[in-house]
């Protein structure tokens, strides 16, 4: 458990709109608690690495990018290789509620990557990582608490209202700081709270209540930024106000993108051991998705992987690889030329195949990886190989769904029609919605697998109730007609 500290402010500072900074020196100390917890959790020993992210996060509490996802992950990964959840001593002992800001949301992290599925101790984060101004960690802790809502099967009302509340609050701090972007994005997170807050507890009126003053917050200040008024004027320094307004536009001159990654390479150049400066420097590479700058990324992000033996950094690298490999797809689909399609297709396949092969070696217990392999196996039809990823990616409650889905069609292309209708409607009874694409796509493979199982008056009922959804469903109208007469 982190110990109290003065090294850094426990509390928010006077102005209470004002963000939770961490010094250089305060920085310093938390990544050689980080760079510690990265190698513990490469060892798979996530307890210790849970521990070192929550020491090092005492000194850099905002510390998203560095460390809450990474913890996050390891939560994950600990859950699953069957560690213990925190028995009630625990709770005692790390308080959600101390008097101190700080300890209040370190306790909470601690519980949370004890049990990364509890709403209440993700509730906990937010509510502190909000109460401490680390305002970067409130709205990721708010995204992660929102997914948990939508996946619960009885989430409360209390629950939503509180990440509204928190969501709402997070963006008056950012407009008052004139930050509008990021207010932009905390008044939409509270909105796709209360839609998510509708659609899992039709029967409570209290979203719509709450809806027209958020709407109303979030119109008046994208007014705001498009009569021109930006949060460049509360900071003193000319040329940092331009380069912080630049980096939220999505187009900018190639002079303006120059001097911006000039700006950062300085700046990195001068702090290489910096995992943000250099993490800010990749994401102006690849911004404008022009491939001379992101090869750029990738050479420097091979760089620093191979001088620090730190994976995520190759990780970024291939990710840069897999968009450009996406673009020249889209390219050649567009040409029409099918020789150069193929082509494409087969490169795409066989770097991401590579990659994501390499990355479940690395993280064996992550199930989205395994998912994402899944999906390459069976886009390159090495089914005996994607069922057992399938079946054990349907153990995550954000692909359980599509995995379900896949499933059904790895058995359906091994012959295995009985299999495939069985997975499929199980998939289609635990799925919550009944008109999505993923619904739709379930319905029709189902029926496929009932007609190729001679199942004809099942798969006419399937297909007819897919016909009511959508008329121009794939073939399925085709399909339909094309099933034997009634006896």
């Amino acid at each position: 458990m982190a110990k109290k500290s003065d090294n850094a402010a426990v509390e928010p500072a006077a102005d209470l709109n004002a963000r939770l900074a961490a010094s250089k020196e305060d920085q310093a100390k938390a990544e050689r608690w980080f760079a510690r917890a990265r190698e513990l959790g490469d060892k798979r020993q996530f307890d210790y690495a849970v521990e070192y992210y929550v020491n090092g996060l005492e000194y850099w509490p905002d510390a998203v990018e560095e460390a809450c996802k990474a913890l996050h992950g390891c939560a994950v990964a600990r859950k699953q290789t069957g560690g213990k959840k925190p028995g009630f001593k625990d709770t005692l002992r790390r308080s959600m509620n101390d008097k101190n800001a700080k300890q209040a949301y370190l306790n909470s992290l601690w519980l949370f990557g004890h049990d990364p599925e509890n709403i209440g101790f993700i509730e906990g984060v937010v509510k502190n990582a909000s109460r401490l101004r680390a305002e970067d960690a409130t709205k990721w802790s708010g995204g992660v608490m929102l997914r948990a809502l939508d996946s619960a099967p009885k989430p409360t009302a209390k629950q939503f209202q509180s990440l509204v509340q928190h969501a709402e609050e997070l963006g008056d701090r950012a407009a008052a700081r004139g930050e509008v972007t990021f207010g932009v994005e905390a008044y939409q997170m509270g909105l796709d709270a209360l839609r998510c807050w509708t659609r899992k507890l039709p029967k409570d009126q209290t979203p719509e209540n709450l809806l027209r003053g958020l709407s109303t917050k979030l119109t008046i200040l994208k007014g705001k930024y498009q009569d021109g008024e930006s949060f460049r004027g509360s900071i003193a320094d000319t040329e940092q106000q331009m380069a912080l307004h630049d980096l939220d536009r999505s187009v900018q001159t190639e002079d303006r993108v120059g001097q911006l990654i000039a700006r950062a390479e300085g700046e990195y150049t001068q702090d290489p051991d910096s995992a943000g400066k250099l993490k800010a420097l990749v994401d102006l590479l690849r911004k404008q998705e022009n491939p001379d700058l992101e090869n750029r990324a990738v050479e420097l992000l091979t760089e620093v992987y191979e001088r620090k033996q730190e994976y995520r950094w190759k990780q970024l690298a291939d990710d840069i690889r897999i968009k450009q490999l996406g673009r020249e797809l889209r390219r050649a689909v567009k040409s029409g030329d099918q020789a150069a399609i193929k082509e494409k297709q087969l490169d795409q396949l066989r770097f991401e195949l590579a990659a994501y092969i390499e990355r479940v070696e690395k993280y064996p217990t992550d199930l989205r990886l395994r998912f994402e392999l899944a999906v390459r196996y069976f886009r390159g039809g090495r089914f005996d190989e994607a069922i057992p990823l399938f079946q054990s990616a349907r153990n995550d409650p954000r692909n359980r769904a599509s995995a379900g889905m896949y499933l059904g069609r790895c058995f359906f292309r091994k012959g295995y029609h009985s299999q495939a209708i069985s997975t499929l409607r199980e998939a289609i009874q635990h799925y919550e919605h009944s008109d999505d694409e993923l619904a739709k796509n379930m319905q029709y493979w189902l029926g496929r697998a009932q007609e190729e199982a001679k199942q004809v008056e099942e798969a006419r009922k399937t297909y007819g109730a897919l016909l009511q959804l959508d008329y121009n469903f794939r073939d399925v109208r085709d399909r339909l007609d094309g099933l034997p007469a009634e006896a």
